[in-house]
Formats: C-alpha cells, sequence, structure tokens
C-alpha cells in the first residue's frame, strides 16, 4: 500500500510517500509557516523523485491537529480535494498520536505540545504489543493538571516516555514529578510526516478512519478576542419587524444597495431564511440565505457602516454555515464583486 501523508499543522511543511511502512521519500522543511505557497510543490516534488503520481496512492493522511489554525486548514483542504478527485481513501491523524508514533518500546507515552503561558496540547498513551492504546484523549490544559491528570492513570513504578516540544519547554515539571521516566530524542520532538503516515495506516489497518476535519482544542486568540469583545451580539432570526426598525437608516447606514421592498419579499419567502445581528439591543448587521433544493445561496451579509472590520461579519457568516446545516443542506453557494476585497476576505477566511 503506498501511502501520502502531509503535515502542515506546525512551521514544519511535511510530505512523506511510504510503502505500507517503509518510507520512500520525506521532504520535511521548516518554511515559516508559508505552507499555502510551498505544499502542491513540495508534493510534486515527491512524486517525481520516487517517479509516481497521485493514481499510485492507495491512501491518503494529514495531520488535523493541534497546531497552526490556518496552516491545518490547509492540509486538510488538499488532502480533500485529493480525495475527492480520485476518491482515495484518506485519514486525518492527530498531531499528538504523530508524536507518539515515534516512540517504539512498549510503556506509557505522553505527547506535549506547548501552547504557551504555562499551557499545552497533551494526550496519555500506552503502546503495547505493538498497538498505541489511548487512555487520556486530546486536551488542553494547564502544564500543572496535565502532569496531575497523567499521574493519575500511572503508577508511580511504570516507565513513561515524554515527546513534543512540552517535554522541552515543561522538563523541570516534568523532572520534579515524576521518578522513572524518559526524554525522546530532539528530533522526535518535531512532528514529522513519516510517523504521521504510519500513524494512517495503523487507523487503516484498524479500520478507525477518523473524519478529516480540524481538531481545534481551543479556539484561536483572535476569535476568543473577538467572542469577549461582542459577547453582547444576539444573533436572531431575522423578521419584518427587525426590517421596519432599520427602514429608514437602510441606505445611509448599511448599504445603498439593498432595497427595502426585496428585502421585505425575502422575508416572507419560504425558500428563505435571514439572521439579525443586535449588539447593546441595536441592529449592526443582517445575513440571509435562499435555499434551492440542496443548496444555500448566501444572497448578502450585510454590517452596519460604524460595525465594519471588528467581527459582526464573522459571527453572521458562521451562523449563516450553522443553519445550512440545521437545514440539512449540502453546499453552500456565494457570488462577490471582484472589488468587494474586504467580503472576498471574509469568505477565503471561511474556506470558500
Amino acid at each position: 500500500m503506498k501511502i501520502l501523508s502531509i503535515d502542515t499543522a506546525s512551521q514544519i511543511c511535511g510530505v512523506s510517500i511510504l510503502e505500507d511502512t517503509n518510507l520512500i521519500c520525506k521532504l520535511d522543511k521548516d518554511t515559516g509557516r508559508t505552507h499555502s505557497e510551498n505544499l502542491m510543490p513540495m508534493i510534486e516534488q515527491a512524486f517525481e523523485e520516487c517517479n509516481l503520481s497521485l493514481k499510485d496512492i492507495d491512501l491518503l493522511v494529514c495531520d488535523k491537529g493541534p497546531g497552526s489554525f490556518t496552516g491545518i486548514r490547509i492540509g486538510i483542504a488538499t488532502i480533500k480535494a485529493f480525495h475527492d478527485s480520485l476518491s482515495i481513501p484518506c485519514v486525518g491523524v492527530n498531531s499528538l498520536e504523530t508524536l507518539a508514533h515515534s516512540i517504539q518500546e512498549d510503556g506509557f507515552i505522553v505527547s506535549l505540545l506547548d501552547c504557551k503561558n504555562d499551557n499545552c496540547y497533551f494526550t496519555l498513551y500506552e503502546l503495547k504489543d505493538g498497538k498505541y492504546i489511548e487512555v487520556i484523549a486530546p486536551t488542553a490544559e494547564s502544564i500543572e493538571n496535565t502532569l496531575n491528570l497523567c499521574q493519575q492513570k500511572i503508577e508511580s513504578n511504570q516507565p513513561i516516555t515524554f515527546v513534543g516540544d512540552g517535554s522541552v519547554a515543561f522538563q523541570e515539571q516534568i523532572i520534579n514529578t515524576f521518578k522513572n521516566f524518559n526524554f525522546t530524542t530532539s528530533e522526535n520532538n518535531s512532528l514529522n510526516s513519516y510517523y504521521l503516515g504510519l500513524a494512517g495506516l495503523h487507523k487503516f489497518q484498524e479500520k478507525k478512519l477518523e473524519d478529516v476535519s480540524p481538531l481545534y482544542l481551543k479556539k484561536p486568540q483572535a476569535q476568543r478576542q473577538l467572542e469577549e469583545k461582542f459577547k453582547n451580539v444576539e444573533i436572531t432570526s431575522m423578521t419584518e419587524k427587525d426590517l421596519n426598525e432599520i427602514s429608514s437608516i437602510l441606505v445611509s447606514d448599511f448599504d445603498e444597495f439593498w432595497n427595502y421592498n426585496i428585502l421585505k419579499d425575502e422575508l416572507n419567502s419560504e425558500k428563505s431564511s435571514y439572521l439579525v445581528a443586535r449588539f447593546n439591543k441595536e441592529i449592526v448587521g443582517f445575513a440571509g440565505i435562499k435555499m434551492l433544493v440542496d443548496q444555500a445561496d448566501i444572497m448578502n451579509i450585510v454590517v452596519r457602516k460604524n460595525s465594519r472590520n471588528q467581527g459582526i461579519g464573522s459571527l453572521l457568516l458562521e451562523h449563516l454555515i450553522l443553519l445550512t446545516k440545521k437545514k440539512n443542506l449540502t453546499t453552500i453557494m456565494l457570488e462577490v464583486m471582484e472589488e468587494n476585497y474586504s467580503a472576498i476576505h471574509l469568505y477565503k477566511k471561511f474556506r470558500f
């Protein structure tokens, strides 16, 4: 079985091709998080060096996080595109499991990724007879809580190996907590596309084909800041009463493009659904979709002029996407003018 594994969850952009457990080609480079520019050329280079093509691949594997939010999305989008084009089986592997597969000796393994401010992502595994058994699922915790949780699962005389950049960042705390422990070699503390491929192969063999969706153990800092700032923003279904409330300022405060009568007809249509955003009880934005069979067409996302560039458009779009899922719609379509750069930026952020 030939495997293509790609890892974009850290500053390392990694591409490996395996024949079962044997490594054929490995390209892992520190690209400074410019994965969108480097990933496809690296994949093409790997295929060229191996004299292979995508059609020769039997299994696709990618890192689904935790890690760089943007990097994870780039890797997953690439793997899903390959899967959709040729129906090649694909599997997502979390970063902590990839780290654990660099350890080959039986015993407990703690995968640790430093996420700053004395916090980490971690998972506890037990390697037994060649199988990596998950004892504690991927979690975001303080290092103090992490080590306490691991202590509760491991007897004091049992061997334990720490792997990942967190094992370096929190080395002193680990030494002061455990007696029978080991640190892995420095090269194993970084994410590695070969071990990612091995972990993906094991999942495939055990028929544990996890969904290839991002694993976010905590929200991006920018999103957390926005949510704190706009925790009083309320998103609800838009009514004709809401429209009447802003009718006199629709052109001046929102956008001259939107016509009251057209919006009123949209609100009264069974094929349309609209949302309204309120901040401190004042309407600051609205958005809507039109439903055609199993498809949602985004008709508009409009934010009040004095409230733009503050995340309200993102909140509305996020809720529109949730709305389409609740209505069991499978596709979301939109059109945007080429010169509407702010809208294009918003849609690209959500992977349109």
